[in-house]
């Protein structure tokens, strides 16, 4: 399944929440996987969304620290 995370197109798994896509994309750039604890994630219109938000084909989502 391709999501998009700032920008960015990540590749994850069907069935994917939103803490795993936003993991895979902190891989990605070289950061710090500790940030997922520090930052928030926010769906495309600005909404926060929680860790285990359900993700589905072609979603944008936001996160920032």
């Amino acid at each position: 399944m391709k999501v998009t995370v700032n920008r960015t197109n990540i590749d994850i798994f069907d069935g994917a929440k939103s803490q795993h896509a936003v993991l895979r994309y902190l891989v990605h750039r070289r950061l710090s996987r500790s940030l997922l604890t520090r930052g928030r994630i926010l769906d495309a219109q600005g909404h926060e969304i929680g860790l285990d938000a359900p993700l589905h084909e072609g979603q944008t989502i936001k996160f920032k620290v």
